[in-house]
């Protein structure tokens, strides 16, 4: 019994351990605004089939789309997924296309469920990423300094908001049904340094300005999964998620400071520092529906719909934000496993693969920004004396913007790395002779 408790509290532990590292897992130019690009959900094996996942899961993997899933796990399942990401950004000057390119990567997500009552309670904890900010900026004027000298502004931010979240997921014959309790934390960093290059003159250094914003709160959320049997090696999962909105409190500290031009500091004060005010920004309530034609250890296909209208948004003095609308995001997707009774690899082997089409939240120049497309992988079963193992690969290719009305367009290359294990041994009672 010890051993099994070490087990789980270094399971849980291990959520806090890489906590640091999961908020850069992505990059988008457009994460400046609000707080961030949201994410939609989903582990490495639902990153390779386009994010679906709202209806369908299988026992040997976790879901956090939906928590009425967990109950589709009859053991004790631990999973942890990473991510990278390459993108060209692309934007149209007077002097023609300007790109560049950029590399993110790091820690995603992590999660275990635990069989409380076999096929009928399962409890669930994960974290994950909620929100993500990422990117950076260099403007200059050519000339526009003093004595003919060039400012330059350089931004740059980070961070993002995480989900810890807890699960009780149960199942009645066909339907399961699923309460979640999300814990949002984290902090978003802005940095934006004001220099003048090309002037000799030491009474000129830099000037750099600090944002911090922190946030906390406890939401909840519902999800419900029915699979309809349309015969004996088939059925029709359908399935839906509700999450309502969150007042999530915010707190801002804010520091300026002054350094020569070799970035020696000078002198700072502190611009603001509400940590003792209680204020709060509103998130839009989001939800979820799909459906799933599944031929038993065969082949899956669905579709899913997820919408969240961040035009609903307001910030910490009740105010919409002009730069979010309306968001949705549709994925088609399946996995096609040759045989799964077969002793070849490449025959137990689970391919995926997938289309996704989103409308982001963010709104420049009255435009929407859009996101669509490919994502393809695999699970590969692994030997493990512990258990059953698999390894998860995957990617998505993709494009987000576009170069119209001074807008930057993103050409992205993302791999998904997962690793899920599913163990009857650590909550099963011992038997001796």
């Amino acid at each position: 019994m010890w051993s099994k408790i070490r087990i789980s509290l270094a399971l849980f532990l291990s959520f806090f351990l890489f906590n640091e590292a999961t908020a850069q897992y992505d990059q988008s130019s457009y994460s400046i605004i609000g707080i961030g690009n949201p994410n939609w959900g989903g582990f490495s094996q639902n990153a390779s089939m386009g994010g679906l996942g709202v209806s369908y899961g299988s026992r040997l993997f976790l879901n956090n789309l939906n928590p009425a899933l967990g109950a589709s796990n009859q053991e004790a399942i631990f999973q942890i997924g990473t991510s990278m990401d390459f993108r060209t950004f692309t934007q149209s000057t007077d002097q023609g296309p300007n790109s560049y390119n950029s590399l993110a990567g790091g820690f995603k997500d992590f999660g275990f469920n635990l069989p409380i009552k076999y096929a009928k309670w399962n409890l669930g904890v994960s974290l994950n990423p909620y929100t993500n900010v990422n990117y950076g900026f260099i403007t200059t004027d050519e000339g526009g300094g003093p004595n003919g000298s060039t400012p330059i502004v350089e931004v740059d931010g980070g961070g993002g908001i995480e989900e810890l979240a807890v699960t009780n997921s149960f199942r009645i014959k066909n339907f399961q049904f699923g309460v979640k309790a999300s814990f949002f934390f984290g902090s978003i960093q802005k940095e934006d340094k004001f220099s003048l290059s090309g002037i000799t003159s030491t009474s000129f250094g830099n000037a750099v300005v600090n944002q911090t914003k922190s946030y906390h709160r406890l939401s909840f959320g519902v999800g419900g999964l029915y699979k309809l049997l349309l015969s004996s090696n088939s059925r029709l999962n359908i399935g839906a998620f509700y999450n309502p909105e969150i007042d999530l409190r915010q707190n801002i500290l804010a520091t300026l400071e002054n350094q020569t031009s070799g970035g020696n500091l000078i002198s700072g004060d502190t611009l603001v520092n509400d940590r003792a005010n209680k204020n709060t920004i509103r998130i839009p309530k989001k939800f979820g529906f799909g459906l799933t034609y599944e031929k038993f250890q065969k082949l899956t296909i669905g579709l899913d719909y997820i919408s969240q209208d961040w035009a609903d948004y307001r910030d910490q003095d009740g105010l919409a934000e002009n730069t979010y609308g309306s968001a949705y995001r549709m994925a088609l997707g399946g996995e096609y496993i040759p045989d799964y009774q077969a002793q070849k690899l490449v025959s137990i082997t689970s391919y995926r693969f997938g289309i996704h089409y989103e409308q982001t939240p963010f709104l420049v120049n009255n435009e929407t920004i859009d996101d669509i497309g490919v994502s393809f992988g695999a699970s590969f079963p692994l030997n493990a004396f512990w258990g059953q193992a698999h390894l998860n690969l995957g990617a998505t290719f993709g494009q987000r913007g576009s170069v119209s009305g001074s807008l930057v367009r993103e050409n992205y290359f993302k791999i998904h790395i997962g690793f899920s294990l599913q163990d009857v041994t650590w909550f099963t009672r011992q038997k001796f002779n």
